[in-house]
C-alpha cells in the first residue's frame, strides 16, 4: 500500500513540465537531471520512466479522494454563508460580519467582528499568516494576522480611484488584485499600494462578457470566475491565457492541476493539462459548498460543518 502522507510530501516538491516531442528528448532529459540531482545522466528510457513515475504519483494524489470511505470526524453547529480552509487544514467561517477559526479537528480557535465594515464579501487564506478581508459595501480591504488580529492595514480602495470594486483576492509578495466593474478589469497592487499590472478592459479583449463573482490567484496564474462562460485564465502578468470551460460555478479550489468544485451534490474535479473530468459522491446531502485538505473533507451545510477524513 502506497504510504500517502510521504506521496503527498513528494508531490508538493514536485514542478515537472511534461511538454517534450522524441527530437528534444535530449535536451529534456538535461533538464530532468538537474531537476532531480541524479549522479549520472539517465537515459531517455529512464527520463521516461522517471516522468510516468512521478504522474504516477500525482494523480494518485489527485484522485485521493475517489472511491474513499469517509469518517465523520466533527460536525460544527454553524449557520455560515462562506467556507474557505488554509494549507494547514484550519477552517473559517462567515456570517455577516464574523469571521470565525477552527483547526482542522473543528476545534474553534479564534472569531473577528468589525460592524463598521459591515458584511465580510471575501475571506482570502492563501497565506494564513496575511489573511485578505474584503468588505465590497465599504470598498475596504483589510489583512489579518493567522491570530486573526489586524495590523492596522486597512486599504480603502476609493482612496485608490477604484470605487466599484467587485472581487478581491491575494497575490504573490504581499500584494492584492482588484476587478474593477466599471472597466470590466483586473488590477494588482504591490504591498506599497503601487500598480504593478493591469489587464485593461477584457471584454474588448476577449470579446467575453464579464458578471464575475470570485477570483483566485494560484500556481502563479490568476482565475476569474464568469459563470455564463467558465473560467479565465490570466498570467500573474494580466495576460489572459484562455478559459476553461467549466461553467455555472459559483466557488471552486484549485490544487496543482486540478479544479475541485460541487456539482449535483457531488465533488467534481477538472484536470487543467489533461482535460480530463472526475467525480466523487460525498457522504452527506444538501451540501452547499465542499473543501478537501490533507485528506480531510469539509462540507458547508445550512446549519453546520461537516468535516469528513477519507480513507481507501
Amino acid at each position: 500500500m502506497v504510504n500517502r502522507s510521504i506521496v503527498s510530501n513528494a508531490v508538493s516538491n514536485l514542478k515537472i513540465t511534461i511538454n517534450f516531442t522524441l527530437e528534444n528528448l535530449k535536451m529534456k532529459a538535461q533538464t530532468t537531471t538537474r531537476m532531480f540531482k541524479f549522479s549520472n545522466p539517465p537515459e531517455p528510457k529512464g527520463v521516461l520512466r522517471t516522468i510516468r513515475t512521478c504522474w504516477l504519483i500525482i494523480s494518485f494524489v489527485f484522485f485521493a479522494f475517489q472511491d474513499s470511505k469517509f469518517t465523520l470526524v466533527k460536525s460544527i453547529p454553524a449557520f455560515s454563508s462562506f467556507i474557505t480552509t488554509d494549507n494547514l487544514g484550519n477552517i473559517y467561517l462567515t456570517k455577516e460580519d464574523i469571521l470565525e477559526k477552527y483547526d482542522s479537528e473543528g476545534k474553534f480557535l479564534k472569531n473577528l467582528s468589525n460592524k463598521a465594515l459591515g458584511t465580510i464579501s471575501f475571506v482570502d487564506v492563501h497565506d494564513p499568516l496575511k489573511i485578505l478581508l474584503f468588505y465590497k459595501s465599504f470598498q475596504q480591504i483589510v489583512f489579518i494576522d493567522n491570530m486573526l488580529a489586524g495590523s492596522g492595514n486597512f486599504i480603502s480602495l476609493d482612496a485608490l480611484g477604484y470605487n466599484q470594486t467587485s472581487l478581491a483576492c491575494s497575490s504573490h509578495n504581499n500584494g492584492f488584485w482588484i476587478y474593477n466593474q466599471q472597466n470590466s478589469e483586473l488590477i494588482r497592487f504591490d504591498q506599497n499600494l503601487q500598480k504593478t499590472q493591469q489587464t485593461g478592459n477584457i471584454t474588448q479583449l476577449t470579446g467575453i462578457k464579464l458578471n464575475p463573482d470570485f477570483i483566485t490567484e494560484q500556481n502563479n496564474m490568476l482565475f476569474i470566475n464568469n459563470p455564463e462562460s467558465g473560467i479565465l485564465v490570466f498570467d500573474i502578468y494580466g495576460t489572459y491565457s484562455k478559459t476553461i470551460p467549466v461553467k455555472g460555478l459559483k466557488r471552486f479550489q484549485i490544487s496543482n492541476e486540478q479544479i475541485f468544485y460541487l456539482r449535483e451534490g457531488k465533488l467534481k474535479s477538472y484536470n487543467m493539462k489533461t482535460l480530463e473530468e472526475n467525480e466523487q459522491s460525498l457522504p452527506a446531502n444538501d451540501v452547499l459548498d465542499v473543501r478537501t485538505e490533507k485528506e480531510k473533507l469539509y462540507l458547508l451545510k445550512q446549519k453546520s460543518v461537516a468535516i469528513y477524513s477519507a480513507t481507501k
